[in-house]
């Protein structure tokens, strides 16, 4: 019994040992498997790695693509508008040009030059120019004719005198306006003017006899100062702070006091201007800035003066007309200089 049972037991050992061999083997296999297995897993996390890398870049390529094709098309707008803008502004130029170039051709001095040449416009001027002048005439020298003693007769036949000495030239001085004279030509009718001035100023003097001739001289020199203080007042009434006669007799004296005792250098307030007929030489553009920068001095200089005459309002009215009235006149100057230019 013994024996039988140490055979089946060694059998059970045999069979134990065998059957642990082939589980080993097993186990082995198993566990190269497991090794190939986890390398291959290994291997195709690192290719998941690198496909999600690739992924990514490939992403960011796209966006970036996009983001590129974006601002390819903003440039390309932008492009687009910035031709439409530069085709509009080069038809501007061109139209700029064009009028530059019309303007060269078509002057508006050269036009009102032309208006002169037709004799038509040119009595309908003259007459438009004795009707505008009587009202002036009766206004400014009604106080001569009281210093001088004048009749009615006598003052309407010496007005008609005055007229005329305005008027002297008048024709003389629309065919001035013509731009093909030449400087000679010029000078010629600017003696003409002179002659025809000094002729009715003689017949003047042979009215009024050599002591009231004097008078009215003296008189003459504040004509300039009356009108500007006629206009003025007329500003004035409208805001119902007229001068009183005391104060309008007052500023013209102060007025034509210091008018005449400036230093005036330009030439262009002399009485008579350019009495050669060179007017184009007296509106030179050194000549013209000369005379604003006198005028702008003389306005400064004679507020001190005129400031004790007037009431605060009055005065600060003043300073404004005086502004335009500046403006005005070198407005005046400057047109005058493209009508004679050379």
């Amino acid at each position: 019994m013994k024996t039988t049972f140490l055979i089946i037991a060694v059998i059970g050992c045999l069979a134990l040992g065998i059957l642990g061999v082939e589980q080993s083997k097993k186990l082995r296999a198993q566990s190269a498997q497991l090794d190939t297995t986890s390398k291959e897993l290994a291997a195709t996390q690192q290719q998941v790695t690198s496909l999600e890398a690739e992924l990514r870049e490939k992403e960011a390529a796209i966006e970036n693509a996009k983001t590129v094709e974006a601002k390819l098309k903003t440039l390309q707008h932008t492009l687009s508008e910035s031709t439409t803008v530069a085709a509009a502004q080069s038809q501007k130029t061109e139209k700029l040009q064009q009028s530059l170039d019309e303007a060269k051709t078509n002057n508006p001095m050269s036009t009102i030059a032309k208006m002169f040449k037709d004799p038509k416009m040119r009595d309908m001027i003259k007459s438009q120019q004795k009707a505008a002048l009587g009202p002036v005439i009766e206004k400014q020298y009604t106080d001569l004719y009281k210093q001088l003693g004048l009749t009615a007769e006598q003052s309407a036949a010496f007005k008609d005198l005055v007229m005329k000495k305005m008027l002297a030239g008048a024709d003389v001085g629309m065919s001035m306006m013509d731009d093909s004279l030449d400087a000679s030509q010029r000078a010629d009718l600017a003696k003409q003017v002179k002659s025809q001035t000094d002729e009715v100023d003689s017949e003047i003097k042979q009215f009024l006899g050599d002591s009231n001739y004097q008078s009215y001289q003296t008189y003459e020199k504040t004509v300039p100062d009356r009108m500007t203080m006629s206009q003025f007042n007329d500003q004035m009434a409208d805001a119902n702070t007229a001068l009183t006669p005391e104060q309008q007799s007052q500023m013209v004296q102060a007025l034509s006091d210091a008018r005449n005792s400036f230093n005036w250098t330009s030439g262009l307030n002399k009485e008579n201007p350019a009495a050669n007929g060179d007017m184009a030489g007296l509106l030179t553009d050194e000549n013209i800035a000369k005379y604003t920068a006198e005028r702008e001095q003389f306005d400064s200089d004679i507020l001190p003066k005129i400031r004790p005459i007037l009431t605060p309002d009055q005065f600060a009215a003043y300073q404004k007309f005086q502004q335009q009235q500046r403006d005005l006149q070198i407005m005046g100057i400057n047109m005058a200089k493209q009508m004679f230019k050379r």
